[in-house]
This record gives structure tokens, sequence and C-alpha cells, in this order.
């Protein structure tokens, strides 16, 4: 599906390119448009209540700092979840309240603020899903594709966050994040291991 988008967007940078055949005319752009969509799917308070725990996890803050190695940035004494950044917007190293909030503001400024918007368009999707494994096993690749030794759990309720964030201002100036978080938690509820935090690809122009 975002290959697919990101194709479709590659084609509409060629089409710009190739509408303008010489001439002076101005280019037509693409209509603003700031979307967001976010989905918290829970069963029960028990599972709600889930959800909120992987969302307030936060990684060892010397992780953080490592990561922030080649983009030199501060990371603060708390809610500290993300370790670079891209035309002036955030990239996420975890998935946290704070991440989702901050992706939400801008998403929610730029519609306030449509005509100042640097951006042409940009979209946010967020999902948080709930499900129970009798045995789960956890993903055999970190946040950059790196193999791992995977880890074995039985009887767990596992939280899955995805997160997406789109912006375009122009041909050459676009970003898209995928980022993931994994929380797995023992049929009380306890945290037990949290996976795909970290560094990630992020695809720019």
């Amino acid at each position: 599906m975002r290959a697919n988008y990101f194709f479709l967007l590659c084609l509409l940078m060629v089409a710009f390119v190739s509408c303008s055949n010489g001439s002076d005319d101005e280019l037509e752009m693409p209509e603003r448009s700031y979307t967001k969509l976010i989905e918290r799917n829970s069963d029960n308070t028990f599972e709600a209540e889930l959800i909120t725990k992987a969302e307030s996890y936060y990684p060892p803050r010397e992780n953080v700092v490592a990561a922030t190695e080649w983009s030199g940035m501060e990371v603060p004494e708390t809610d500290y979840w993300y370790y670079n950044h891209f035309d002036g917007v955030l990239i996420p190293y975890c998935i946290t309240t704070e991440a989702i909030d901050y992706y939400t503001t801008l998403i929610d400024d730029f519609n306030a603020n449509k005509e100042d918007v640097f951006f042409i368009t940009a979209e946010l999707t967020y999902s948080a899903n709930v499900s129970f494994h009798d045995a789960y096993t956890s993903p055999d690749k970190n946040s950059m594709g790196e193999t791992l030794d995977p880890q074995s759990f039985e009887s767990v309720y596992v939280v899955k966050l995805d997160l997406y964030w789109m912006d375009y201002c122009g041909p050459l100036c676009a970003m898209w994040i995928e980022k993931q978080r994994i929380a797995v938690f023992n049929e009380s509820g306890d945290l037990l291991e949290i996976f795909m935090d970290g560094t990630i690809s992020v695809p720019v122009s």
C-alpha cells in the first residue's frame, strides 16, 4: 500500500516537471491537504490499559543519546522519543504518547494555518492493537532490519503500535516515516519486553 502511494507520488513529481514544457506558466500545485487517522482498538478496559502502558514506556535514555550521535540533537531528561529531524520534523526513536501528540499537533496546526504551511500535504496514521497469544515469538529483525535472535513467550498479550507520517513540499522535498513498537505483557498486565524501538531508515527527497 505504502509502496503504491510512493510510486504514485513519484509519477506526480514527474508530471509537474513534464507539464512545464519550457513555458513560463506557473505550475498548478496540488491542493493543500493535512489528514490524520488515530485508532486505538481494544475489547475491554484491561486491553485499553495495556495500550496506555505500551505508549508510556521509555527506553533507557543513554540508548537515545547514542542514537543522536550523527544528528547532534539534544536529548531531554524526560519525555525523550526522537533522535533526528528532517525539514523541521522530528524522527521517532520510539512511539510514545508524546510522539503521537507531537504529530497530531503538527497536523492540527497545519490545518489551522493552511496558507502559511511549508508543506503542501502531510498525513498521520496511527493504530494500536492488542491480541492474546498462547505462544508468541518476537520479531527476528530490529528497527533497522538487522537480524536478531527471536524470543519465545507463553500466554501473553501483544500490543502493536504502528505510526506512519508523510510530508511533501515539492519534488525534492518529502519524507516518509514508518515506525513500529511491539510490547509484550503477561496475563497480569506486567510489561515483559519491548521490541522495534531504535533508529529507522527514513526515505526522503
